[in-house]
């Protein structure tokens, strides 16, 4: 009997804890403060001028992810390969530019849903956004910039 009881107590408790989760807390982290935003160059989505900022499509999305959340965005630029290992060891909050939705990166990092947009030769295309691995709020909060709900 106690033990059932245990485990009523277990079962009930389990559910006040915040959800989604954020084991590194990515989402608390970001919100106030820096966006640590992999960009690799992938026009038209993600222009990397030297002698300027980024811009493109992919580039507007993080800007307006980083005003969600109240905080500024710090580029770094560098290879696919090497952003997506720098994302899986969690020295950024993102990853774009690139990101294939069939990468093989897809079981060790978390990866947006598919969202339309154009290539260079204006077909549509589908793209991703990768995150840190198992950082749920923190996918939900860049699921809400790429993915808005129609008003």
């Amino acid at each position: 009997m106690r033990l059932l009881l245990l485990a009523a107590l277990l079962a009930a408790t389990a559910g006040c804890r915040p959800y989604p989760r954020d084991p590194e807390r990515t989402l608390e982290r970001v919100r106030g403060g820096v966006l640590l935003a992999g960009v690799s160059h992938d026009p038209p989505h993600v222009a990397l001028p030297a002698d300027g900022p980024p811009h493109g499509g992919d580039v507007a999305r993080i800007e307006a992810l980083a005003r969600s959340v109240g905080a500024r965005v710090e580029w770094v630029r560098g290879d696919h390969e090497g952003l997506l290992h720098a994302l899986h060891v969690r020295r950024l909050h993102l990853v774009a530019g690139g990101v294939a939705a069939d990468s093989p990166w897809k079981s060790k990092v978390g990866m947006t849903r598919p969202y339309p947009a154009r290539d260079a030769r204006g077909r549509e295309v589908r793209r991703v956004m990768a995150v840190p691995p198992g950082e749920n709020a923190w996918l939900m909060q860049v699921e809400a910039v790429v993915h808005p709900v129609p008003r």
